[in-house]
C-alpha cells in the first residue's frame, strides 16, 4: 500500500465557516476574512465552499474580500489527483473458522469536485467501494477450503466474479471516475499481516497529523508572536519617538523661554543702567577689552552728568511754568466765583422783589373782590328789603292783614333788620290799624314819628346772625379793608 492511500481520498477535510466580525467604524467597513480562517491547500487540492444552496470550486486564489469568501458557510478541501490507487477489502470465511479476504484495487480520479459535494459524494472512496463489493452476489456464498489447489481455484473464481460483476455493474460514484485495477484472495495470515500494516500505517499518519496539526500551530503561535511583537516593536519606537520629539519640543521651549528672560532682564538692567550695561555686555561677550571698557564707562558717566544737569534745568523751568499757570488758574477760577456770586445774588434780590409785588397785587385783589362783594350784597339786600316792604304795604292796603294772622313784630325786625322792644300787641294793632311806614328801616311806634329804633344796625345784625350760624361772613372785607376804608 503506497503513501496515498494513506489520507482520505478524495474529501481531505472539512470545516464550518462563521460569519466574519463586523469592521471599521460602527461596523461599516467592508466585510472580510481572515487568512487564518481558511485552507491551506497543497498543489493537487482543491476548496469548495458552499454559498447558500450553491457551491464554488476555488484553487487557493480566493479574495478575502469577495462575496464567496464573505457569505461562505463552510468549506471542503478536495484531492484532484488522477488514478489515485484506492483499496477495498470484504472479508470471505474460510475452513478453519478463520476469516480470509478478498482485496480489490481500484483507480479513482475526482473529475468534478462540485458534483462531489452537491450530490452528496462519498468523503471515503475506500468505505463506499466496500459497500459496492457487499452488493456482489458472486461473493455472498462464497467459501475457501484446505490445499493448495483448492485456494488457487477459488481465488482464480473470485477474481473472475468479481470482475466480471465491475464490468456489468461499474461502480458509479458522484463527481469522479472509478476503473478496476486487480482482485487478490488474502489468506488469514496475509490478512493479519495486512492489518499489521494497516494499523502502523494508521498509526503512523494519525501520528504525522498531530505533528502537522503541532507544527501548523506552533507555527500559527509563532506568526502570532511576531506579529505581536512587531506591532509592539512598532508601538515602542513610535511612542519612543513621539517622546523624543515632546522632549526636543520642551527643550527648545525651555532653551527659548530663557532667552527671553535673558533678554526681558537684559532690557531691564539696561533700561536701568543704560549704555553702561550695554557697554558691560559687550565686554562680557568679549567684543571690548578692559582698557576700551573703562575709557567707554568714563566717558559714560561724563555724558551722564552733564544730562541729569541738563535733566534738573528743565525740571525747574518745567516747576516754575507750572506754578505761573497755577497762580493764574487761581485767580481766574476766584475772579469767576465772584461774578457768579454777584449774578446769584442779583438773580435773589429780583425774586424778592417780584414775591413782594406779586404779593401786593393778591392783597390789593383781595381787598377790591372783598369791596365788590359787600357793595353786591348790600344792593340785593336793599332790593330784598323793598321788595318786602313792598309786599306787605300792598297787603295792609287791600286788608289781607284783617283775615291773615301777621307776626307784626318779627315783621318789622325783618324790614329793619333788628329787634322792636315793644310788645306784639301793640305792633299787630298799628299795622292792622293800616298806620303807614315811612322809611323801611324804620316803624312808627305809639304814634311817635322819632322813636328811636332799637337793635344792632342791619350790616352788624348779618354779622352776629352769620356768626350765631357758625358760617362766615360774606361781607366780611377783612383787616386791610376796613384800614383801608377807616372801619
Amino acid at each position: 500500500m503506497s503513501d496515498a492511500s494513506r489520507a482520505p481520498y478524495p474529501v481531505v477535510s472539512t470545516r464550518t465557516l462563521e460569519p466574519p466580525a463586523a469592521r471599521g467604524w460602527r461596523g461599516m467597513g467592508t466585510a472580510r476574512r481572515e487568512r487564518s480562517e481558511l485552507p491551506r491547500l497543497e498543489p493537487h487540492q482543491v476548496a469548495v465552499y458552499r454559498v447558500g444552496e450553491d457551491w464554488v470550486e476555488s484553487h487557493g486564489d480566493l479574495d478575502l474580500r469577495s462575496e464567496t469568501a464573505v457569505r461562505a458557510t463552510s468549506v471542503a478541501v478536495v484531492d484532484r489527483r488522477r488514478d489515485v490507487p484506492v483499496e477495498a477489502m470484504i472479508t470471505v470465511p474460510s475452513a478453519d473458522g478463520t476469516d480470509c479476504a478478498v482485496r480489490v484495487r481500484f483507480r479513482c480520479t475526482a473529475e468534478d469536485s462540485v458534483e462531489l459535494m452537491r450530490e452528496g459524494g462519498p468523503s471515503d472512496a475506500s468505505a463506499a467501494l466496500v459497500s459496492y463489493l457487499q452488493g456482489c452476489p458472486a461473493l455472498a456464498g462464497e467459501y475457501v477450503p484446505h490445499g493448495d489447489a483448492q485456494l488457487a481455484e477459488v481465488t482464480k473464481r473470485i477474481c473472475a466474479n468479481v470482475t466480471a460483476f465491475a464490468l456489468a455493474q461499474p461502480p458509479r460514484l458522484p463527481g469522479m471516475a472509478v476503473e478496476l485495477v486487480s482482485v487478490d484472495l488474502l489468506t488469514p495470515d496475509q490478512l493479519r499481516e495486512l492489518q499489521q500494516r494497516l494499523a502502523e500505517l494508521e498509526f503512523t499518519r494519525q501520528r504525522e497529523a498531530v505533528e502537522q496539526a503541532v507544527a501548523q500551530e506552533r507555527t500559527k503561535r509563532k506568526q502570532e508572536h511576531e506579529q505581536e511583537l512587531a506591532l509592539l516593536t512598532q508601538q515602542h519606537q513610535e511612542e519612543l519617538q513621539r517622546r523624543e520629539q515632546e522632549a526636543e519640543l520642551n527643550l527648545a521651549e525651555q532653551r527659548a523661554a530663557y532667552e527671553r528672560e535673558q533678554e526681558a532682564l537684559d532690557v531691564g538692567q539696561e533700561e536701568r543702567f543704560g549704555s553702561r550695561f550695554a557697554l558691560w555686555r559687550a565686554y562680557r561677550r568679549k567684543e571690548l577689552t578692559a582698557e576700551q571698557l573703562a575709557d567707554r564707562l568714563g566717558s559714560a558717566e561724563r555724558d551722564l552728568r552733564d544730562a541729569e544737569e541738563r535733566r534738573d534745568e528743565t525740571e525747574r523751568a518745567l516747576l516754575e511754568r507750572l506754578s505761573n499757570l497755577w497762580r493764574e488758574d487761581l485767580r481766574t477760577d476766584t475772579e469767576r466765583a465772584d461774578r457768579r456770586w454777584e449774578v446769584e445774588r442779583q438773580e435773589k434780590i429780583r425774586e424778592l422783589e417780584a414775591g413782594r409785588e406779586e404779593r401786593q397785587r393778591r392783597d390789593q385783589q383781595r381787598r377790591e373782590d372783598a369791596l365788590r362783594k359787600e357793595r353786591d350784597d348790600r344792593q340785593r339786600a336793599d332790593r330784598r328789603q323793598e321788595m318786602k316792604f313792598e309786599l306787605y304795604k300792598r297787603l295792609v292796603q287791600e286788608g289781607h292783614t284783617a283775615t291773615m294772622p301777621i307776626d307784626m313784630q318779627r315783621l318789622l325786625e325783618e324790614l329793619i333788620g333788628g329787634t322792636i322792644q315793644s310788645g306784639p300787641d301793640d305792633v299787630r294793632t298799628e299795622v292792622e290799624a293800616g298806620e303807614r311806614v315811612d322809611e323801611p328801616g324804620r316803624a312808627r311806634t305809639d304814634g311817635a314819628d322819632d322813636a328811636p329804633r332799637s337793635g344792632p344796625p342791619p350790616a352788624e345784625a348779618r354779622a352776629k346772625r352769620y356768626e350765631d350760624d357758625g358760617q362766615d361772613n360774606p361781607s366780611d372785607i377783612g383787616d386791610v379793608g376796613r384800614e383801608e376804608y377807616g372801619y
